[in-house]
C-alpha cells in the first residue's frame, strides 16, 4: 500500500499534539524536581532543559521557495556519447589550461564557461579551440519546504545561494571575496541543518565547490561559472523531486 502523504494542516496538527505531550511531561518533571535532593534536582533540571531544546526543534516553518526561470549560455567544447571519452577529453583540455565541467543530459557535453549573457563567455576560439555556444533554460521552481523555525531564514538563503553566486560571478566582484562569502554561509548552513539531507548536501556541495576553485588557478572564473551553473541545475532537479 502506498504511503499517504500528510497535508500541511495534518503536519501542524501532529506537531501540536507532540508539543502538548512534551509540555505536559516537562511540567510534571518540574513539579517532581521541587521535592528532590539538590544533586538529583540538578540532574533533572538538565534533562528538562534538553527536553525544552528538543521541543524547540519540533517547531517548523514552511519556506515558500521560488527560483525563477534562468536562461544561460554555455561555452561548449565537445559532445560525447560516453563518460570515458568525455573524461579523456576533459583531462586533455585541463592539461592545456582549460578546465571543463561535464554537462550531462542525453549526451555529455564539456562546458568551459556559462553565463546569462553570451557576451560574458570567454573567447575560446581565440585560443585555437573549436567551440559552440549552446543555450539552456533552467526551469522555474516554486515549492514549499519545511525547516526548523529558528533556521528557516538560513535555509531560504542557502537555497537561493547558487543562483545568487552565478550572478555575482558575472560581475566585477573579486573571486576570492565570493569564495570566502559562499564558504562562510555554506558552513553555517551545515551547522544549522545537520539532520536535513537536502540542506546539508547543498551546503556541502558549495563548500566542495569553493575548495575546487581554490585548487584550479588557471582560468578559474570561467570554470567557476560553468560548475556553478551545473549546481544550479542539479538543485532545481532535487527540489522538483522532493
Amino acid at each position: 500500500m502506498a504511503k499517504r502523504r500528510l497535508t500541511s494542516r495534518q503536519k501542524r496538527q501532529r506537531t501540536r499534539k507532540i508539543r502538548n505531550r512534551v509540555i505536559l511531561i516537562l511540567a510534571l518533571l518540574s513539579l517532581a524536581s521541587a521535592a528532590m535532593a539538590p544533586e538529583l534536582r540538578a540532574y533533572l533540571t538538565a534533562k528538562i532543559h534538553s527536553g525544552v531544546q528538543a521541543f524547540a526543534d519540533l517547531r517548523t516553518s514552511e519556506i515558500n521557495l521560488v527560483l525563477p526561470e534562468k536562461k544561460i549560455a554555455l561555452l561548449q567544447l565537445g559532445v560525447f556519447d560516453n563518460g570515458e571519452s568525455a573524461q579523456s577529453e576533459r583531462a586533455r583540455l585541463a592539461g592545456l589550461g582549460v578546465p571543463c565541467a561535464v554537462w550531462q543530459d542525453a549526451r555529455m557535453r564539456l562546458i568551459a564557461d556559462a553565463a546569462s549573457k553570451r557576451e560574458t563567455l570567454t573567447d575560446a576560439a581565440a585560443q585555437g579551440m573549436a567551440c559552440f555556444i549552446a543555450e539552456e533554460t533552467l526551469a522555474r521552481v516554486d515549492v514549499s519546504l519545511s525547516a526548523g523555525e529558528s533556521d528557516a531564514q538560513t535555509a531560504a538563503e542557502l537555497l537561493h545561494l547558487p543562483d545568487e553566486t552565478l550572478s555575482r560571478l558575472e560581475e566585477d566582484e573579486t573571486l576570492s571575496d565570493i569564495l570566502a562569502d559562499v564558504q562562510t554561509r555554506a558552513r553555517r548552513a551545515v551547522s544549522a541543518h545537520p539532520e536535513n539531507t537536502l540542506y546539508t548536501q547543498l551546503a556541502q556541495s558549495l563548500v566542495n565547490w569553493c575548495a575546487l576553485m581554490e585548487e584550479t588557478p588557471t582560468g578559474t572564473r570561467p570554470y567557476a561559472r560553468a560548475t556553478m551553473a551545473l549546481l544550479c541545475r542539479e538543485l532545481r532537479r532535487a527540489l522538483v523531486n522532493q
